[in-house]
Order: structure tokens, then sequence, then C-alpha cells
């Protein structure tokens, strides 16, 4: 996968905050950011799947072949 350069303005004092953070944690600024966007996205992602997967059991009916105990009660509640 290609790197692409990406410009944000934010407040001075969040991007101080910002490189205090990474430094203190062994990291950069951008490998944060990369890091958080990652999150949102695969949680995102998570969720339309375990959507998805209650919405295909519920299409079934009271009298599917989906044993409810294969259901895992993650997919059904997505922590944060």
């Amino acid at each position: 996968m290609g790197l692409r350069n990406i410009t944000f303005s934010l407040p001075a004092d969040l991007i101080r905050q910002a490189k205090v953070y990474a430094a203190e944690h062994d990291t950069t600024v951008n490998a944060l950011i990369r890091e958080l966007l990652q999150e949102k996205v695969d949680a995102e992602a998570r969720a339309r799947a375990a959507v998805e997967r209650f919405l295909a059991i519920a299409e079934a009916g009271p009298y599917s072949s989906i044993d409810p105990g294969s259901i895992r009660r993650e997919d059904l509640h997505e922590r944060w």
C-alpha cells in the first residue's frame, strides 16, 4: 500500500500535547493519527458486519437452522 501525504489544521495546543504524548510513548504524531484513524475505520467495518449477520439471522425467521449459541455476544454488542 502506498503512502500519501495529507495536511491537517489543528489547534497549536493540541499539536503540542500530541507531540508530548507521542514522545512519552516512543512514537510519532503521524503514527498516532494513523492508528486512531485505522481504529475508527475498523470499528465501523466490524459494526456493519455484525448488523449484516444479525439481519441474516432475522431474515431466516424463528425456524432458522442457525444455532443461537453460535452467536457471540461481542458480535451483537460491539464495545467501543
